[in-house]
């Protein structure tokens, strides 16, 4: 019985082998059994179509006044003058605040009397040296006197200046940190001064975009606070060192801000626009990659399909440039590839 038993099993076993065999054999004849002969691939097909490429680097950057300087009282004495409107706009070379200034005052019309008086003394020994009345060593001595009492004119004058303190150029003063009559240490901190209608953009670049960037680029930047509002501008600068860690280089570019809409330390989103040239383009759901090539299926006017290589090229968010094997007009297989081979009918399901 054990002989017996053993024999059915192989039977049964030799017998489903072979009907394996066959219906495996009836699928590679027929690529539509298990459908149904000839029954049409539900699949959404789009037209192949030349667009505008737009290559571009996307970054976070912050802002940066054009100009900006801390004003800090260059001496130690009390604030006699102190014209700081908070956010009022100032012009270069007007008075933000004086320092007490007597002394220096003083000093300046002591040496501008003693100055005149050498210069008098020099006169009268330069009429009497035309007479041979008086030495040329006396000559001397004064035009000595004369010329170092001019240095130190000049220089009780530069420190005269020093003590009153003038905007360096154009901008907008912030806030006052200190009131007029109070005595300041040298290096104290009255306010700032930001020139504003001109912003700088600091954002950083990978290495990969290094040869692609250039100065002059138009630059989109938006703002959480202006939502959907595009700032436009253009680099202006490119760094000459790479950081050695993060293998990115500092770029800045600059943006009209008349309306002063934006101001420095704001968090920018930062869009470079590197080209932007008409190309065949595909969706990248089309391709069919296998090993260094890629594929995708063409529509026939008989609503068949066939398989056909292509080259790409360029490549952005889900798109990709074809640089051969297609051309415009043609249709091709963008949904359902994975239900396809080649010599099928389609069925059309969202065309676009």
């Amino acid at each position: 019985m054990t002989k017996i038993h053993s024999r059915l099993i192989w039977v049964i076993l030799i017998a489903l082998a072979v009907f394996l065999g066959y219906l495996y054999w009836q699928q590679q004849q027929s690529p539509t059994a298990g459908r149904g002969a000839g029954a049409p691939v539900a699949v959404s097909t789009a037209k192949v179509s030349v667009k505008p490429m737009i290559r571009q680097i996307t970054s976070l950057g912050s802002g940066i006044a054009n100009n900006s300087v801390q004003i800090v009282a260059p001496a130690s004495d009390f604030l006699i003058e102190l014209n700081i409107q908070e956010g009022k706009q100032v012009k270069a070379g007007e008075v933000i605040a004086r320092l007490n200034n007597v002394q220096q005052l003083a000093r300046v019309t002591e040496l501008s009397a003693v100055l005149t008086d050498q210069r008098r003394q020099l006169d009268r020994l330069q009429n009497l040296a035309t007479t041979q009345a008086t030495a040329q060593s006396l000559l001397d001595e004064q035009q000595t006197r004369v010329n170092t009492t001019l240095a130190q004119l000049d220089i009780a004058k530069a420190q005269l200046n020093e003590l009153t303190i003038r905007a360096p150029f154009d901008g907008y003063l912030g806030l006052r940190q200190v009131s007029q009559g109070a005595f300041v240490n040298a290096g104290t901190v009255l306010t700032t001064l930001d020139d504003l209608n001109t912003l700088k953009v600091e954002f950083s670049v990978a290495e990969h975009y290094l040869a692609d960037i250039k100065r002059g680029m138009p630059v989109n930047v938006t703002n959480v606070a202006y939502g959907d509002v595009d700032f436009k501008g253009e680099v202006s600068a490119i760094d000459t060192r790479l950081d050695p860690i993060t293998r990115s280089i500092r770029v800045h570019a600059t943006l009209d801000n008349s309306d002063l809409r934006l101001r420095p330390g704001m968090l920018l989103n930062v869009k470079v626009e590197l080209a932007n040239i008409p190309a065949l383009q595909i969706s990248e759901r089309a391709l069919i990659p296998q090993q260094n090539k890629q594929f995708v299926f063409v529509v026939n006017s008989d609503n068949t399909v066939n398989r056909r290589e292509i080259a790409v090229g360029q490549r952005i968010p889900g798109w990709v440039e074809v640089t051969s094997g297609l051309e415009a007009g043609e249709e091709i297989v963008v949904e359902g590839i994975q239900k396809l081979r080649p010599g099928l009918v389609i069925n059309r399901v969202g065309a676009r």
